[in-house]
């Protein structure tokens, strides 16, 4: 079953038992004054075990006096010139502690140290190209292939379809007739950003750098769409996700603690930025 994306107030969350925690996606100040108790009433209903809020930095300070805390950001989110601030609350002490941090320190230390090159032409070997609705059902095939689990019905090809029709432009990459490498970038037209997700490489052509050439590709149609500030919320286990980030010019923003369920467990998530206009 999948978390729910739905209006709480003004404010839009996604929640739901299988993160077990609520996001609250888009904060409206009109709520200010109500929004968290709502939130916590809703959280202890439903026993989630973390909240985290994507918040403008102007309003921060509210939530810091409720016992929120900065968990990371994204300089420029809101049309490039005011930043994001991630504020989390822990409702279950375990939630907010891992054994692991000091693996995600050291992804970040080595993806830190990666230089940006530029990309080699991609081999002749494979075709990169945007997707549409007809690819649906390929790409959900790849997607159930890589994945066991993710937060979002991208096994379902009436999502994927309905998505491109919204705000989600999908690239894939392909060997001869196989799909072998899939990415997507969600537009907010709002906020003129675009988060960089949904990375799937089939196993056996990891190593070809195939998410750096998705990941270039996207940039080049965010800039052409006059999207400002590119984002990605990365699983910080994953060394060689980070350092694609890091070598093509993402700065680090955080890492959001036992934030999101991938492939059946929780998983901490780091966040990288980059300016279009820098």
């Amino acid at each position: 079953m999948f978390d729910v994306i739905e209006k709480l107030e003004n404010c839009t969350i996604h929640h739901g038992k299988s993160n077990n925690r609520i996001y609250l996606m888009e904060y409206d100040s009109n709520d200010e004054n109500i929004i968290i108790d709502h939130l916590e009433n809703l959280a202890k209903k439903e026993e989630y075990s973390k909240i985290v809020l994507k918040i403008p930095e102007n309003a921060i300070q509210f939530f810091l006096q409720r016992g929120y805390h900065v968990e990371g950001q994204i300089p420029g989110y809101f049309i490039g010139k005011e930043d994001c601030i991630f504020l989390s609350k822990f409702l279950l002490a375990t939630r907010g502690r891992s054994d692991k941090k000091h693996l995600y320190k050291s992804n970040i230390e080595i993806a830190q140290t990666k230089s940006q090159v530029p990309l080699d032409n991609l081999s002749s070997n494979f075709t990169l190209r945007k997707m549409d609705e007809r690819d649906a059902s390929e790409m959900v095939t790849l997607y159930k292939e890589v994945f066991q689990s993710y937060p979002f019905p991208i096994f379902d090809t009436r999502y994927i379809i309905d998505t491109m029709k919204v705000n989600l432009v999908y690239w894939g990459i392909y060997c001869g007739k196989e799909l072998i490498a899939i990415s997507s970038s969600e537009i907010s037209y709002k906020y003129k950003n675009a988060e960089m997700t949904d990375f799937a490489i089939k196993p056996e052509y990891r190593g070809n750098r195939l998410a750096k050439y998705l990941l270039n590709a996207m940039e080049e149609e965010m800039k052409s769409r006059g999207i400002e500030t590119l984002y990605s919320i990365a699983r910080s286990l994953s060394l060689p996700m980070n350092c694609t980030f890091s070598s093509l010019g993402y700065k680090y923003g955080g890492t959001l603690v036992n934030n999101t369920q991938i492939s059946g467990k929780i998983e901490s998530m780091n966040i990288w930025y980059k300016s279009c206009t820098s």
